[in-house]
């Protein structure tokens, strides 16, 4: 009966041990995912291209590519050292083609829509126009979000795991995981929100 017990009491001391040993892991994989992206969006953090997880570091581009640190040294930054694209686009220091030939045609829209399933978090701001300044509808309607309302059950568990906003935030705009008061930005005692 005791041999019984110290077996059981082994078992639990090696599943504890290793438990332990995964714990690290799953917070550093959990973490590489929330930084996904940053290496090029956060002032003084240098990664070269080839080391970004981005970028194929087999093909031979990535000998000739730019930087990004060097082609984005002097873009606005926002509060929490983020690039802040809207401003780089208004201070004309980009100048961004509206799709892969140059052929499409842009029709910027001035409208916001507001997230309300934000737990206690305020509530969100999508700015239609700094988006359709440089993107066609047709980059996220409707194969990203339905245009509908209540259509797309946006989390940020699913944008981190590079869904819904994730599919540019934190890749090429900047990471979802940085400043959440760009996104979050509307009070949720705010009046008259629809």
């Amino acid at each position: 009966m005791l041999r019984i017990k110290q077996n059981k009491l082994s078992t639990v001391i090696i599943i504890s041990a290793l438990l332990g040993l995964l714990t690290p892991r799953v917070a550093y994989v959990q973490e590489a995912l929330w930084n996904k992206g940053d290496h090029f969006q956060l002032s003084g953090k240098v990664v070269p291209v080839y080391e970004d997880g981005i970028h194929d570091p087999t093909n031979d581009a990535v000998k000739v590519l730019q930087e990004p640190v060097e082609g984005m040294e002097k873009f606005p930054r926002d509060s929490a050292g983020l690039t802040d694209w809207v401003k780089t686009l208004e201070q004309g220091l980009i100048a961004p083609r509206m799709g892969l030939r140059g052929e499409e045609q842009m029709h910027s829209v001035d409208f916001d829509v507001i997230f309300k399933n934000t737990g206690s978090m305020p509530y969100v701001r999508y700015p239609h126009r700094q988006h359709t300044e440089w993107l066609t509808c047709r980059n996220c309607h409707p194969k990203i979000f339905l245009p509908q309302q209540g259509g797309n059950p946006v989390t940020m568990s699913g944008i981190i795991q590079g869904k819904f906003c994730g599919v540019c935030h934190g890749k090429v705009a900047f990471p979802p995981t940085k400043n959440c008061g760009r996104c979050h930005s509307v009070s949720r005692e705010s009046v008259g929100l629809r």
